[in-house]
C-alpha cells in the first residue's frame, strides 16, 4: 500500500476468527461495515459486545473495540445503511490521520485490501468506479484485473491513488463477480458525521463555523412562501435524477440559503439552537453532507469563487475558472453546488457568464444541482432559472385576469394550476429532447446553437411553492385576503408566462439543431448525386481531389457546413465543366 494510505485493519471476533476488513481513521477510530461487526459479535455466544481489531504490520496485537453509537447504522432495506465506526479501548500511537474525499471521477481506479476466504493475511484488488446505484447510497465498482473484489472484502476502504478514502466495500454479488458496491462517502457522512467530519480532505463550505450566525426559525421561515420554498429546495437538492439550476432572490433568500447550507455541516448544526433542527417545520432540515460545495460570493472575484468551489470538490487545475464545468462533467453525479450572494460578487455579470452559466447550461446532463441566491431580485439573464423572487411586493393579477373570489374563483384557480402542471411536464420533456438533440449535433456541426440554461427544475419548484402557499392555513385564492389573493394570482400568471416561454425556447433549439442535420444531409445527398453523374462519365479518378475535399468536411467531426456546401458546389461545377468540355 502507499505511503499516504491509512492503516489497514482486520475485524475479528473474540475468538480470533476473521469477519472482514476496516480502516484506521486515526489512532482511536476504525471505519467498517455494520454487518461485519454484527457477524463478529454474533459469532460468539454471551453478552460481550466487543470485537477485536488487528492492524497491518502489528499482527500480534488484538485491540478490543466497541461501536460508537452515534456512528452506527445497521443494514437497511434496498441495500442502504450498513455503516459502523469502532472505538478502540486504547489509542494506538503513530497512526496517520485518514483523509476522506467526497467526490470521485468516472472510471477512477481504486485499491481495496480485504480478507477473502483462505487469505487471513489479506489480498489486494483493484476496481474501476462506475456509477451510483438506484438508491444513491452505493457506488458500483467494476473489476479491472483478474483479482476480483470478493467475499471477505466487506468493510475495506476503496482508496484513491493518493490514499484518500472514496468509500467502503459493502456488497459483493457473487464469488468472482465482475461488479461490487461500495458505500459512498456522502452515505458514510450521513450516518457517521460525528467522527468523519474531522477527516474530510476538503470542506464543502470554506466558512468557519465561528463565522456563521445561528439562524432562528422565525427569522427565516416565518413567511409561508419562504417556508414552502425551503421545503422544496431541500427536497430538490436531495432528489435523484437529472440535475438543474434554481435561482432565488430578494427578501430572505440569502439568509434562507445560508441556513440551508449551514445545516448540512455538523459543526454548524451543533452550534445552532435546538429549535433550529428539532423544532423546525417538517421537510426544512437537509441531510448532513447534502451540499458538496458552497461559497458566499460577497466581494470575491470570479477566480476566487472558482478556486473555492474547486477546492471543496477536490479538483485540481491551473485554469479552474475556464475548466471547472469540464471537470464537473467527469465527477460522479449527483453533485450539489451552492453560490450565495451572487449579486454581491466583485463582478456579478462576469461571475455568471464566465463561470456559472457554463455549469448551469450543462447541469441536467452532468447531474449537477446548482442553487444561486441573490440579495436582490435575480437579474433578467437568469430568469429562465428563477424558482422564487422573495423581494417583490405582493404581485397583482394581470389586467383582465381572474379577480373574483368565491368557490368559482377557487375552481378556476385550481384548473389553471392543473393545466400548468401538465405544461411543466411538457417543458421538462421538450428541454430534455432539445438537450439530447443538441448534444448529438454539436460534435458534428460547427455553429450549433449554445446550450440553454434549462428551466424545468426551477419551474417545478416554483409551482410546488405556489401550490403550498395556496393551501397555507387553508387560504386559497377564494378566501384569502386581497394581498395574498393578488400574490397568488400574479404568481400563477407569471408561472404560465414562464412555462410558455421555456417551452417555445426548447422547441426552437430542437428545430434549429434538426435543421442543421437536415441541411448537412442534403449536402451529402447532392454530393452523392454529383459523384454518380461523374461515375457515369468515367470521371471518378480525374475529379477525385475536389470530391474528397467536400467529403472530408461533410463526414468529419465539427463540420463547417457553409464551407462544406461551397466545396460540394465546386465539385459540381468541376463535373459540369469536364462534361460540357467533352461535348463541345
Amino acid at each position: 500500500m502507499g505511503r499516504e494510505d491509512p492503516w489497514l485493519a482486520r475485524i475479528e471476533d473474540t475468538q480470533g476468527r476473521v469477519h472482514g476488513a476496516g480502516t484506521m481513521l486515526d489512532g482511536e477510530y476504525v471505519l467498517t461495515c455494520a454487518h461485519v461487526v454484527e457477524e463478529a459479535i454474533g459469532a460468539v455466544r454471551g453478552a460481550d459486545r466487543e470485537v477485536r481489531v488487528r492492524i497491518a504490520g502489528r499482527p500480534d496485537e488484538a485491540h478490543p473495540a466497541t461501536v460508537v453509537e452515534s456512528c452506527w447504522q445497521p443494514p437497511l432495506p434496498d441495500q442502504r445503511g450498513d455503516v459502523a465506526i469502532l472505538a478502540l479501548r486504547s489509542v494506538v500511537p503513530g497512526a496517520p490521520r485518514a483523509r476522506i474525499r467526497r467526490t470521485w471521477q468516472h472510471d477512477e481506479i481504486v485499491r481495496i485490501f480485504g480478507f477473502p476466504a483462505g487469505t487471513d493475511n489479506g489480498q489486494l484488488a483493484r476496481a474501476k468506479i462506475a456509477s451510483y446505484d438506484f438508491t444513491g447510497e452505493r457506488v458500483q465498482l467494476d473489476a479491472v484485473l483478474e483479482q476480483r473484489v470478493d467475499r471477505g472484502f466487506s468493510g475495506a476502504a476503496a482508496l484513491a491513488a493518493s490514499g484518500e478514502i472514496l468509500g467502503v466495500i459493502a456488497v459483493v454479488r457473487a464469488p468472482l463477480a465482475e461488479s461490487s458496491w461500495m458505500i459512498a462517502v456522502r452515505t458514510l457522512y450521513k450516518y457517521a458525521s460525528a467522527v468523519l467530519d474531522g477527516h474530510l480532505a476538503s470542506r464543502p463550505s470554506q466558512v468557519a463555523p465561528s463565522d456563521w450566525s445561528s439562524p432562528r426559525v422565525p427569522e427565516v421561515l416565518d413567511d409561508p412562501v419562504q417556508l414552502a420554498l425551503t421545503r422544496h429546495l431541500v427536497g430538490w437538492l436531495a432528489s435523484g435524477g437529472p440535475g438543474g439550476v434554481c435561482a432565488i432572490g430578494g427578501g430572505g433568500a440569502v439568509a434562507l440559503t445560508s441556513r440551508l447550507v449551514g445545516l448540512t455541516v455538523p459543526g454548524y448544526r451543533r452550534a445552532a439552537p435546538d429549535e433550529t433542527v428539532t423544532g423546525a417545520p417538517p421537510g426544512t432540515v437537509p441531510q448532513l453532507g447534502e451540499v458538496d460545495a458552497a461559497v458566499d460570493a460577497t466581494g470575491r472575484t470570479t477566480e476566487q469563487v472558482a478556486e473555492q468551489l474547486a477546492e471543496s470538490l477536490s479538483l485540481l487545475t491551473d485554469r479552474v475558472t475556464d475548466e471547472l464545468f469540464h471537470q464537473l462533467e467527469e465527477l460522479g453525479s449527483p453533485i450539489v453546488v451552492v453560490v450565495n450572494a451572487v449579486d454581491l460578487a466583485a463582478d456579478p455579470g462576469e461571475l455568471y457568464y464566465r463561470l456559472l452559466e457554463p455549469i448551469a447550461a450543462r447541469a441536467p446532463s452532468i447531474g449537477v444541482r446548482l442553487l444561486l441566491a441573490y440579495h436582490g431580485d435575480p437579474p433578467r439573464y437568469v430568469r429562465s432559472a428563477v424558482a422564487a423572487s422573495l423581494g417583490r411586493p405582493a404581485a397583482t393579477a394581470p389586467p383582465g385576469g381572474q379577480r373574483g373570489g368565491g368557490h368559482g374563483g377557487a375552481t378556476r384557480f385550481g384548473q389553471r394550476l392543473e393545466r400548468l402542471d401538465r405544461l411543466a411536464e411538457e417543458v421538462e420533456a421538450a428541454e430534455r429532447d432539445a438537450r439530447v438533440c443538441r448534444d448529438h449535433v454539436a460534435p458534428r456541426i460547427l455553429g450549433t446553437p449554445p446550450p440553454q440554461v434549462a428551466g424545468a427544475a426551477a419551474l417545478a419548484v416554483r409551482l410546488r411553492v405556489l401550490r403550498d402557499t395556496q393551501h397555507h392555513d387553508g387560504a386559497g385564492p377564494a378566501n384569502a385576503g386581497s394581498a395574498l389573493r393578488g400574490r397568488l394570482l400574479g404568481e400563477l400568471h407569471a408561472c404560465e408566462e414562464a412555462a410558455a416561454r421555456l417551452l417555445a425556447r426548447a422547441r426552437r433549439l430542437h428545430a434549429a439543431c434538426t435543421a442543421l442535420l437536415a441541411r448537412r444531409d442534403r449536402a451529402r445527398g447532392r454530393l452523392d448525386a454529383y459523384r454518380s453523374e461523374a461515375a457515369g462519365r468515367g470521371l471518378i479518378e480525374e475529379l477525385g481531389e475536389p470530391y474528397e475535399a467536400a467529403r472530408r468536411l461533410l463526414y468529419s467531426g465539427e463540420c463547417d457546413l457553409p464551407l462544406a456546401e461551397l466545396r460540394v458546389e465546386e465539385y459540381h461545377q468541376a463535373v459540369r465543366r469536364v462534361i460540357d468540355g467533352r461535348q463541345a
